[in-house]
């Protein structure tokens, strides 16, 4: 309830807000009239202020919707009973705050020894506990932009070949159902797994005191880091280490539609948002239906200050529907690794990222103790991996805006 009423309090708040910011803005664009394209400073300061309020509030609604609209994407725990699970547990955390063999500063019973065994990785890395990593990927799905709109299942290979149609063939009848051979030759796309790993440093000290939650500092440390790294490589990947994203893929970007502005989206004769309506038009209407728009904070806050040809913003809250900010009545993600607005970048995507997108997890978490390295500071560092891949399945159902020269 504290959640909902929260959420409905947030609401109002946009709404006042953004109301504030149209008044400013409109204000804003007048006085840019009469005064050589610019407002004065103070005007601008407020629409900016006002501006970035917006985007902090906005921000707050999604992480409460996101909390309250977790789907079934999320690893199942492990089998056993309750206490091989706390025992393990147990086992566990005391491998965290102190480590494993004759240099470990606290013995572990036969027991724990016996619970950790068995669930060692390829490089002899102990596996994190189940709860640990589905509480890890359920906080991480909650902090991300991309993920939870992707198609997401889970692999134990190394690399996923999806099949050879994009899309099945579909035929009236017993015939037409012929898919050519070069499709067929060519197969498949292929979705490497990746490891993402990520470095966490912990003082001694707070290893060494027992009161202190020390798996819960970890996966707070960790479940952003992930969540942030992961919404970059889905979007912009293009190194050999990483998933590919989206916007790199040459499809994709084929499917581009131009600013017609040098290194920007509006002028005196461009108002920034025809672009978007042939963008959006321009994806096929079984896409377009549950299509969502992809551009970082900053390049959302240059559109919400943008108006049609008849002085409508075409950004709006969303109250008066579900509650959900959109432009032009598309729901608007942010994942702030997108480029900004500049001559030949792709700041904005737009599609249907379940049918085009494909995310693969492999489970198995693990958690590397480097205790030499950093034992001059008096720290313990903490690297995690963990396994991904994603790949573009559809190029068809994105398109994009690319920044003119």
């Amino acid at each position: 309830m504290a959640d909902e009423l929260t959420l409905k309090d947030l609401q109002e708040e946009m709404g006042k807000t953004f109301e504030a910011f149209k008044e400013a803005n409109d204000k804003a664009l007048k006085e840019a009239e009469t005064r050589g394209g610019k407002a004065t400073a103070e005007t601008q300061e407020k629409v900016d202020a006002l501006n970035e309020t917006i985007t902090e509030l906005k921000k707050s609604i999604e992480e409460i919707e996101k909390r309250a609209g977790r789907t079934g994407n999320l690893k199942t725990p492990e089998g056993g009973d309750d206490a091989e699970k706390e025992l393990r547990a147990q086992a566990y955390e005391k491998y965290i705050r102190y480590g494993m063999g004759e240099n470990a500063a606290v013995d572990m019973s036969p027991e724990e020894k016996r619970a950790l065994a068995g669930t060692a990785d390829d490089d002899g890395q102990f596996l994190v506990p189940s709860d640990f990593e589905t509480n890890l990927i359920m906080k991480a799905f909650d902090l991300a932009e991309v993920r939870p709109l992707c198609q997401v299942g889970t692999t134990s290979r190394d690399s996923v070949k999806m099949g050879a149609l994009g899309k099945p063939v579909v035929a009236w009848g017993t015939r037409g159902l012929a898919v050519d051979e070069k499709t067929l030759g060519t197969g498949g796309i292929i979705i490497p797994v990746k490891n993402i790993r990520a470095l966490h440093l912990v003082s001694n000290d707070t290893l060494d005191d027992t009161a202190a939650d020390i798996m819960g500092e970890l996966a707070q440390a960790f479940e952003l880091a992930v969540a942030e790294a992961e919404d970059d490589a889905f979007i912009t990947g293009d190194s050999p280490d990483s998933p590919r994203g989206i916007l790199v893929h040459p499809q994709v970007q084929a499917n581009k539609t131009m600013s017609g502005v040098s290194g920007d989206i509006s002028d005196a004769t461009h108002n920034g948002i025809d672009a978007l309506k042939a963008i959006l038009y321009a994806l096929k209407k079984v896409y377009r239906r549950n299509a969502t728009w992809a551009m970082n904070s900053t390049t959302e806050g240059v559109y919400r200050a943008l108006k049609d040809g008849d002085g409508r913003y075409l950004w709006d809250t969303g109250l008066d529907k579900e509650g959900v900010p959109t432009l032009l009545g598309k729901k608007v993600i942010n994942p702030e690794g997108m480029p900004d607005i500049s001559a030949g970048n792709y700041p904005v995507l737009f599609g249907d990222f379940k049918s085009g997108y494909k995310i693969r997890d492999r489970s198995g978490i693990v958690i590397k103790r480097l205790v030499e390295r950093y034992a001059e500071y008096d720290q313990t560092g903490f690297l995690l991996k963990k396994r991904v891949g994603g790949g573009v399945a559809l190029p068809e159902a994105f398109r994009c805006l690319k920044i003119s020269a």
